[in-house]
This record gives structure tokens, sequence and C-alpha cells, in this order.
């Protein structure tokens, strides 16, 4: 077979079909529907005795060898067994042979996968390879909004396209915040059948966009007092600077896509269109954007890349981490 890619919709529909492959790689930063695929291939795959055929190992503590001898074991009381490898760009590197000779002749009774948190050589290596099923759980404006209308209505609710954006705008792109928020608007509204721009208002906390706005036009300025000072007028959502952190990483995201866009000489209305957003942000953002150039992004979204992480798992308090991004992005 050669080497096959596929959407998240594309992988979500022919689990439902019942087409399990041998491998798969998954990657991208929407890890809600990581975990969605996860909990798909689960039910798909271990139809009975998943105590027995389940195994999950960590790549920054367990060995290939280790992998590859848990897969090729024969499942028990069932047809496959399903093995996973989180944070599979972890693995040692001079071991990573072992796991490219499995991938070449798959066991007919697992399901494998490698879960990727980052991009690096090692996902190039793997995911070329004929036998893997390689899935981006990386979306765009217009499918972040397909599969928020897709989660409402799992949730037996309907929502308009305003309320829809309303939640981006509030929110940023990460589907398990904007999941969680679904929840409550549900709750909310009752025997209400569609979610609108009015519920999304009156329930999830404003946040602050002018502020956010103004703190990415500070780092553009390399003013760091001025950031900070941003910062601290964030509160109290700066007390959840992950958050913040997905606010930052959507703005900075739309003012390189609207540099493109510009290049090419879209109009403005070109432009709000294609980010999804509104004609009044679109003001801001095309204005950010003269004031980026494309070394600036691609430094700022390292920068986040790290603090991301930190924030994660990072023993330092969250607001120093914090603090240090905004310093760190107006150097």
């Amino acid at each position: 077979m050669s080497q096959s890619i596929l959407t998240p919709k594309g992988f979500f529909q022919k689990i439902s079909k019942g087409e399990i492959q041998p491998v798969y790689i998954l990657t991208g930063n929407q890890t809600y529907l990581i975990d969605r695929a996860i909990e798909r291939l689960k039910e798909a795959v271990l139809t009975s005795s998943a105590d027995f055929n389940l195994s999950i190992f960590e790549g920054e503590s367990a060995s290939p060898e280790e992998i590859i001898e848990t897969a090729k074991t024969y499942p028990m009381l069932s047809e496959r067994r399903l093995v996973i490898t989180k944070n599979a760009e972890k693995l040692p590197s001079e071991e990573i042979k072992l796991i490219e000779d499995y991938i070449s002749f798959p066991s007919p009774t697992c399901c494998f996968v490698l879960i990727f948190g980052k991009d690096n050589k090692k996902l190039k290596t793997l995911r070329n390879k004929k036998e893997v099923v390689f899935v981006n759980f990386t979306i765009d404006a217009k499918e972040l909004f397909e599969w928020i209308k897709s989660d409402a209505k799992k949730l037996k609710k309907e929502i308009t396209q305003e309320a829809t954006q309303a939640l981006v705008s509030l929110l940023g792109e990460d589907l398990q915040n904007i999941h969680s928020e679904l929840e409550k608007l549900v709750l909310f509204i009752g025997n209400k059948k569609t979610i609108d721009l009015e519920d999304v208002e009156t329930l999830t906390a404003k946040l602050p966009l002018e502020k956010v706005f103004e703190l990415v036009n500070r780092v553009a300025e390399k003013d760091k007092k001025g950031a900070l000072a941003v910062a601290i007028e964030l509160e109290p959502i700066s007390k959840e600077p992950l958050m913040v952190l997905g606010l930052i990483t959507r703005q900075l995201r739309l003012i390189w896509q609207a540099k493109e866009l510009i290049d090419r000489k879209s109009s403005s209305s070109e432009i709000s269109d294609k980010l999804g957003v509104s004609p009044k942000a679109v003001t801001y953002i095309i204005n950010q954007a003269k004031r980026f150039s494309y070394e600036d992004i691609e430094r700022s979204f390292s920068i986040l890349f790290e603090v991301d992480k930190a924030l994660k798992s990072s023993p330092l308090p969250e607001d120093l981490t914090f603090t240090k991004l905004i310093l760190d992005l107006c150097l």
C-alpha cells in the first residue's frame, strides 16, 4: 500500500466504518481531537479483554524494544491489541531504527499508534513509510468552525455562526477549552435548541480582546514596560496563562496569514472572509501585520511553544513564566 495521509474528518469516517489500519502516526496542536481519536480507536479495536490488550507508553521513559515486543505479542481473547506511544518525539534517537523496522512489517494483530507532540526528524522519517497512516490534527479556521458546530450537535444543540465566531474570539482556537464552554452553554440554555450570540455573551467570561490586540502591538514595538503594563491589566485572565497564551498564539497566526494575503494583494473583505474574523477585527490584524516581519512571527512562535511546555510541566510559578514570555517576546 502507498503511504496514506488522512484529514481528521477522514480519519473518524474510516474508523466509523471499521477500517482499522495497523500503523497510525498522529500529530497536531488540537489535543482534544487526538484524545477523541484514541477513544474511537479503543472502541473499535478493543472489542473484548481491553485490560489485557491495551498498552500505553511514554516516549521519554519507554524503550523502542519494549514497545515493539508488546506490539508483537499475540492479543488475549481478542483479534487485536492496541499499542499507543505518546510523546514519540522523545524516543531514543539511537533506537528509532527498531521502530522503522517494525513499521515496515507490522503485526497483523496489533494497531500501533505513535503520537508526536512536535514535528522533528523522527516524525519525518517515520511518516514517509508506506505502511503508515498519517493524520495531522491541526485545523484551519473554516475546519475549526465546522468542528465546533459538530461538537454542539453531539451535545444535541445547534450553534449560530455568530456564536461560533464569538467563542473562538473569546477563548482562542483550542477545541478542549471550547468544548468545556459548550457543555456549560448547553446547561445554561436548557430546552432552547440553538446557542446564539446572546447566550455566549451572557455566559462566557468576556475577555478584554482589545487588550490582547494592544499587548501584541506593544510586543511589535519591543516595548517591555508597556507590554507588562497591559499584561497586568489583563487580570484576572492572566491568572490563566494558558488561555492568554492561546489568544496570543491565535493572534500571531492570524497576523501571519494576513501578511501572506496582503502580499497577494487581497482586499480587506477577502482577508476577513479567509481568516473568519469580523471586519472590525481584520482592521486591527492588517495594521499589526504591517508591523511584524516574518522573522519576528517565526521567532515568537518558537518562544510560545517553549512557554506552553513550561506552563504544563515546569515547577516554576505560572505568573513568573508568563512574565518571562512577555519579556522574551519583546527582545
